[in-house]
């Protein structure tokens, strides 16, 4: 019979230990298994921590690890719930560091977030015609002025609404302008132009999400009101 002779981290060459390494090469010179083990702290009784993230890996490549279960993890033979909390700690870290928030990206998920994107035009005596242009996260690409003076006297097309949509990676728009009156009610060329640019956009593959008429002290959204979009 042949005995299977654990190899312990302590027993290999400091050169080929995960933390010694790190130190030594810096992180990005580590293999996935390398930089988990170091993670993992320590391994099982059968076998030592670089074999355990290894064999972890094999069932657990990193895209599926990202999205594994604290239950699957405690389940994996060696892990247990401590170096699972490790993992899923590290994972959220990860998450957060790379979050639009975090990378100074903008979110606009609700009227709320656009309306504070627009409160800037609120205030002008003139009308204003903003578009928000925005991906399939959410997040601002850009906030572009499209024309100045009330929509029945600016000659404002869907293409020039949508043409700078077609040089970024947009999934959609929102559209808004202000009413300087104070009066956030909705004219019917307000109206009939949101249906204009909702159908260019339904063609476009580009949805229009919202048109806000914007005031000093309040809104209106066509989203809300269920009106052209």
């Amino acid at each position: 019979m042949r005995l299977k002779i654990k190899l312990r981290i302590k027993d290999m060459p400091v050169s080929s230990r995960p933390r010694e390494k790190m130190e030594a090469q810096g992180r990005s010179h580590l293999s996935d298994g390398e930089l988990l083990a170091i993670l993992l702290g320590s391994g099982s009784v059968k076998q030592n921590v670089l074999k355990l993230s290894e064999k972890l890996l094999s069932e657990y490549p990193l895209k599926k690890l990202a999205n594994a279960k604290a239950s699957q993890l405690i389940a994996f033979a060696g892990i247990g719930k401590s170096k699972a909390s490790r993992i899923l700690a590290a994972l959220e870290l990860g998450e957060r560091v790379y979050s639009p928030e975090m990378l100074g990206k903008v979110l606009v998920r609700s009227t709320e977030d656009a309306v504070d994107q627009l409160k800037e035009f609120s205030q002008k005596k003139q009308e204003h015609l903003v578009v928000l242009y925005l991906n399939a996260r959410h997040e601002l690409l850009q906030k572009e002025t499209i024309g100045i003076g009330s929509l029945n006297s600016m000659v404002i097309t869907p293409k020039e609404i949508y043409g700078p949509a077609l040089q970024l990676p947009c999934a959609s728009i929102i559209i808004a302008h202000n009413h300087p009156s104070g009066d956030p009610d909705p004219s019917d060329d307000d109206i009939k132009f949101t249906q204009r640019v909702h159908e260019a956009g339904e063609v476009l593959g580009i949805r229009l999400v919202d048109h806000i008429v914007i005031t000093k002290a309040s809104y209106f959204s066509f989203r809300e009101n269920k009106i052209g979009t």
